[in-house]
């Protein structure tokens, strides 16, 4: 992110938006403890961290149907297995940066 704000001439970052997916293996309140640790002294000391959470969508090998899955229940609501592909789930994507120009 540092590299991303000196290309785009930012002095300073106020604020990054996150989206990481259910299926990423990634704890986003781990991630807001490591973004704390490691903005200090850097353009991103002053920045707030957004991290959104995207549905989680499945794609059922036995029926072919696509839905929407919870972690606590990933069968499959038209025929209840739970053989599935993850469509939408294992993203971890910086969406946006936003600061001060230089």
């Amino acid at each position: 992110m540092e590299n991303a704000a000196r290309t785009n001439n930012l002095k300073r970052v106020v604020r990054v938006v996150l989206e990481i997916g259910q299926f990423s293996g990634v704890e986003p309140e781990l991630l807001r403890f490591a973004f704390a640790a490691v903005k200090n002294g850097t353009v991103l000391e002053q920045a707030e961290i957004e991290i959104k959470i995207p549905p989680l969508l499945l794609y059922c090998c036995e029926c072919r149907n696509e839905y929407l899955g919870e972690l606590a229940d990933l069968c499959c609501p038209v025929c209840l297995k739970e053989q599935f592909k993850i469509v939408r789930g294992r993203e971890m994507l910086v969406k946006t940066i936003e600061g001060e120009l230089k």
